[in-house]
């Protein structure tokens, strides 16, 4: 399955799922994109798709940028946004296929991460058994290897524990140079770990051994900040 496609069958999943909200579902706020509500989580997708289409991408994936695809999406029911989505996805697909794994990983794991965002909010389970989740843990492991061996903090053990039924996970640790601590955690923690959907503490009540300061490694493995508060989901 190639970036694409991989977006394709998610973007399907997110739109199924907004398909089965009411509107005032909709208008739940959502603890992990604290400024958005559900149906803010939905004009972002929709507001992607549409900047992708315009060739809108000075500012790509920062804060500017995705609140823009909001604030004008105001007052847009859910169902018009979800219109809008689907309308335009299709020809952003078409428009990048010829790049197929060249394309921002980026672009897969924002639409994933927003689904269980949206999930998590509602309390409806699923995003653990997504098929994409273990390709997202395998980019979150390596980025986070590297940048814990250009740190001037100790070597760190990364092991990936089991995966519900029906998925496959790494079975052996992997480790960012002469191995000193260990963490281990689920695909699904890392993943909402690294994408900051996990607060200060949380992390630090991983399954952390032989880690002197965990404290120390969290900004090595969070990619923008920790939340704010603890994020508990379905």
């Amino acid at each position: 399955m190639n970036l694409i496609e991989r977006y394709q069958f998610n973007r399907t999943s997110f739109q199924f799922l907004g398909r089965s909200l009411s509107e005032s579902q909709g208008r739940v706020n959502v603890a992990a994109t604290p400024e958005w509500t559900v149906s803010d989580n939905f004009a972002h997708m929709a507001g992607v798709a549409d900047d992708v289409l315009a060739g809108r991408l000075e500012g790509v994936a920062t804060d500017p940028w995705t609140e823009a695809q909001v604030q004008a999406r105001r007052g847009r029911s859910l169902s018009e946004l979800l219109e809008e989505w689907e309308s335009k996805a299709p020809a952003v697909e078409d428009l990048l296929m010829p790049m197929a794994d060249q394309i921002d990983p980026r672009l897969v794991i924002d639409l994933w991460t927003h689904e269980q965002d949206v999930r998590g909010a509602l309390g409806i389970p699923g995003g653990d058994r997504d098929s994409t989740l273990n390709w997202i843990v395998e980019q979150v492991v390596a980025g986070w290897l590297k940048r814990i061996e250009r740190s001037d903090q100790d070597a760190l053990q990364i092991e990936i524990l089991p995966s519900p039924e029906g998925l496959q996970s790494p079975s052996e640790p992997k480790a960012s140079a002469e191995t000193v601590g260990l963490l281990r955690i689920s695909p699904f923690e890392a993943a909402r770990l690294a994408l900051g959907r996990r607060s200060r503490r949380q992390i630090l009540s991983y399954d952390w051994s032989c880690v002197a300061d965990p404290a120390a490694y969290i900004d090595l493995l969070v990619v923008f900040s920790p939340a704010i508060q603890d994020i508990v989901e379905a």
